[in-house]
């Protein structure tokens, strides 16, 4: 006879028959890194130029030692340090989308004018990147909550190229709090 799950304390608290057969995976489609959309909420024009996203690595702080009369026991730690969002982006002709961070980190860093700073129309903008199926259609969705840009790359002309390349420069973001992910169309949601 098997065992069920729920005497494994299952973090779904839905009781699984355990054997080799019945814990497999429910999806064996595995994530497309090509299919993924970026939305800031400031920003449209990165949105159609945007060629690469990195989700932010987390770094959970400790472990936190506590003492114990034979050997102090390593607890985990209380504090996540995140990483910041990168992005890389084809830059357009007419700078346009270059121009969108420029803009907003000079007006937030060190303006030449009062003015500069109070074109901002807000400081912070929400971001969300929408990871796809395989069929192309939204499937989950990671949000970021009051980001604001933090570095831009620079841009690299050469007249040594002899390709027809697109400039392409990064930028991060940081954000308030923790990122959540969202599944999109889950009917258990």
């Amino acid at each position: 006879m098997a065992t069920t799950a729920s005497n494994l304390d299952n973090l779904n608290e839905i009781p699984v028959e355990v054997g080799a057969i019945t814990r497999q995976p429910r999806n064996l489609n595995q994530l497309n890194a090509v299919a993924f959309r970026l939305v800031f909420n400031r920003m449209p024009e990165i949105e159609y130029s945007c060629q690469s996203v990195s989700i932010p690595s987390l770094i959970l702080g400790g472990p936190v030692l506590v003492p114990t009369p034979l050997s102090d026991t390593p607890n985990p730690g209380d504090k996540i340090t995140f990483d910041n969002l990168t992005i890389n982006f084809i830059v357009d002709e007419d700078l346009s989308n270059y121009k969108e961070v420029y803009s907003w980190i000079t007006g937030l860093g060190f303006p030449e004018s009062f003015d500069q700073f109070t074109q901002l129309d807000e400081l912070t903008s929400d971001a969300t990147v929408i990871t796809l199926t395989n069929n192309m259609q939204p499937n989950a969705q990671f949000k970021f909550r009051d980001c604001f840009p933090v570095s831009l790359g620079n841009i690299d002309f050469s007249t040594t190229n002899t390709d027809m390349d697109p400039i392409v420069v990064g930028a991060s973001f940081s954000f308030s709090g923790v990122f959540d992910i969202v599944k999109l169309n889950d009917p258990n949601i």
